[in-house]
């Protein structure tokens, strides 16, 4: 996949998040329901690799909000906007578990996706939670969960 259909498929996957925290709706149908509003664009390389994104997120959602919160002076999770709570647990999902992509790909992406459609803090913010994440995880200080 291009750089551009990468983009595509992080944007697609935190869409569908958000349809799932919205209605309840399963992701695959979500996914679905986009494909079809806009077949052009999401090919099937970039519909799997969302898929994939946000079965990880889904999957190991419990572990991304316990680690973003200790990251965030023990503020309660939901105390942080949604929008940023879902990118930071996509880039997460994407560092962890997707070894084709490096982890700096990963949270200059989020950032990026940040700065699109969330405040105008919210670059900064995920960048010094994912930064500091990775950090962790460089030193060896972060209990990883098995995919």
């Amino acid at each position: 996949m291009t750089r551009k259909e990468k983009r595509l498929a992080r944007i697609t996957a935190l869409q569908a998040q958000y349809a799932c925290e919205m209605s309840g709706n399963d992701p695959g149908l979500i996914l679905d329901h986009l494909a079809a509003e806009d077949e052009e664009k999401l090919n099937r390389q970039v519909l799997k690799y969302s898929g994939r994104l946000v079965r990880l997120v889904l999957k190991h959602i419990e572990f991304a909000n316990k680690v973003i919160t200790e990251r965030s002076n023990n503020w309660d999770i939901q105390r942080i906007t949604l929008m940023d709570r879902m990118i930071m647990r996509q880039a997460l999902a994407e560092m962890i578990f997707i070894d084709e992509v490096p982890p700096k790909v990963s949270i200059s992406e989020a950032v990026e996706i940040a700065k699109m459609f969330s405040t105008d803090g919210s670059g900064g913010f995920v960048n010094g939670i994912l930064d500091s994440i990775y950090n962790d995880m460089l030193k060896g200080k972060l209990q990883l969960p098995e995919d």
